[in-house]
């Protein structure tokens, strides 16, 4: 009996997704003048995200009416609840997400200049076009590429509400990326105070969070990858507590995806390690690719110039952002590895002196990055004097980190947060193996899993006042290697800002 009615709901899934889908693509897409490959594609995808998401519905109903009680219970709750009382149980971390907020500004000023062309100039960073793309009247004009399968649907109405009240473009993408660097430090902040139930570990954590170069850089340089952070520990954070946060999660995962494509395996790690049924993470998995897939194909109607990223005459412009590691020779194979390695667990929390070029690429603007091919070998970011001290001392944490955390796993036998962390730097790593030209461009997708990953394995420490100075000086000391950092960018660009 149970077999027959879950093949009649699958079978009517099928045919209301079919005609869901054929509805959708006759009136927002001409199927006619689209290569037959691609108009297979269009139909099929459509019909599978409208077929799962009916399918959904026909199999669990019972689990939608909790879903969206919970969700008038909470606000009913929070209209009731005193916000001096919020505002009094997190004044630390709200303080110390708004100094950054600040401090990324400041910086943000003085990297970010409307006027002239400096994509890729950043770290490889395309700040020119992601600021007009946000907030310009015209921006959505701007090819929009299929790993951000609804990034236009996101910040295209945020850009607008900022311009209501700043009456200025480049100020509202530059507020909209600034905030959403402070919001990263909130959230750093309520995932270790929540864990610990500790202030100041979890207020030195956020510290650290804000500081390392990964977001000081994108918190500052206007992209889109500093809200992928913030979508990733937004799902972290509500993977974290103890409630029921389904509805939640859905929303931070398709956020997620809707940002950057291959971040969303990032949420399905975490889901799969935190909460190990194959049943439900089939579940969430499908309702945030269904509803990602229609935004996709909203947002390529509403605005043409976005690619899909499932359509083959799309893909196959994503090959030139590929690189064939396996193809490469020996010295460049290593070479990428080695980069990969110093990129994701030193460059993205410690600043090194970035090579600078100019002439000899073809600018008339410096441009930064942390690698150089030269004939025949791999040059990489170095430091000297403190950025030495610093990676010394942070290798020292990284290593800690690595022995309690393999002394916990073997102790508990069960699985840990901290374990999905590991799993998510090591998909990014894997990742950027072949993907991309300057892996630091990415290190906002990772920087949130190493340092809670460092938090996490060292959390037997947060109560520990000694590990509290520890932490607190290294804080100082990087401040001020990060600080030299950006003075040395400033002092570059300077003469050729007028």
């Amino acid at each position: 009996m149970k077999i027959t009615q879950l093949i009649f709901k699958m079978l009517i899934s099928l045919v209301l997704g079919l005609v869901f889908s054929f509805a959708f693509n006759i009136f927002l897409f001409n199927l006619p003048a689209r290569p037959l490959v691609d108009r297979l594609l269009l139909i099929g995808v459509a019909a599978l995200a409208f077929g799962y998401l009916v399918f959904a519905v026909l199999e669990q109903p019972d689990k939608l009416k909790p879903a969206w009680t919970a969700i008038h219970e909470k606000s009913v709750r929070w209209k009731s609840t005193a916000l001096v009382s919020f505002l009094r149980e997190h004044a630390p971390g709200l303080i110390l997400a708004l100094f950054f907020v600040c401090v990324y500004t400041y910086l943000g000023l003085r990297l970010n200049h409307p006027g002239i062309d400096t994509t890729d100039n950043f770290l490889d960073a395309d700040n020119f076009t992601w600021m007009r793309r946000i907030a310009w009247e015209n921006g959505y004009q701007y090819e929009m590429r299929g790993p951000h399968p609804f990034a236009y649907l996101i910040f295209r109405p945020l850009g607008w509400i900022f311009n209501l009240f700043l009456q200025n473009p480049f100020l509202s993408a530059l507020l909209l990326n600034t905030l959403t660097g402070g919001l990263c430090v909130f959230l750093a902040w309520i995932f270790v105070k929540d864990r610990f139930q500790n202030k100041i570990y979890a207020l030195l954590i956020a510290a650290l969070m804000g500081s390392t170069t990964s977001h000081l850089w994108f918190g500052s340089v206007i992209e889109s990858y500093i809200f992928s952070a913030a979508a990733l520990m937004s799902f972290f954070v509500l993977l974290q507590s103890k409630k029921d946060a389904t509805c939640g999660l859905i929303l931070a995962g398709l956020v997620t995806f809707g940002i950057t494509l291959t971040n969303v395996l990032q949420t399905f790690i975490g889901f799969l390690v935190t909460r190990p049924k194959i049943k439900g993470l089939i579940r969430y998995a499908g309702i945030v690719i269904s509803l990602g897939l229609i935004l996709s194909l909203i947002q390529s109607a509403w605005y043409p110039s976005s690619k899909l990223f499932f359509l083959a005459s799309n893909a196959l412009a994503e090959r030139d952002f590929s690189i064939s590691i396996f193809q490469e020779p020996s010295w460049r194979a290593m070479g990428r590895i080695v980069l990969l390695i110093r990129t994701i667990l030193v460059y993205t929390v410690i600043a090194p002196r970035p090579f600078v070029f100019g002439e000899e690429v073809g600018g008339a603007f410096p441009r930064f990055n942390f690698f150089l091919i030269a004939p025949g070998e791999y040059a990489f970011s170095s430091y000297d004097g403190l950025g030495n001290l610093l990676v010394f001392l942070w290798a020292g944490l990284l290593l800690a980190a690595g022995i309690f955390f393999l002394r916990n796993t073997i102790r508990k036998r069960n699985p840990d947060m901290a374990l999905a962390f590991v799993l998510c730097i090591a998909f990014n790593f894997a990742l950027h193996l072949s993907y991309g030209y300057e892996p630091f461009l990415y290190s906002p997708d990772w920087a949130y899993a190493l340092v809670f990953f460092v938090a996490l394995a060292l959390g037997g420490f947060a109560q520990a006042r000694w590990f509290h100075v520890g932490l607190l000086v290294f804080f100082v000391l990087l401040a001020y290697n990060q600080w030299q950092f950006f003075k040395f960018v400033f002092d570059t660009i300077a003469p050729f800002l007028g």
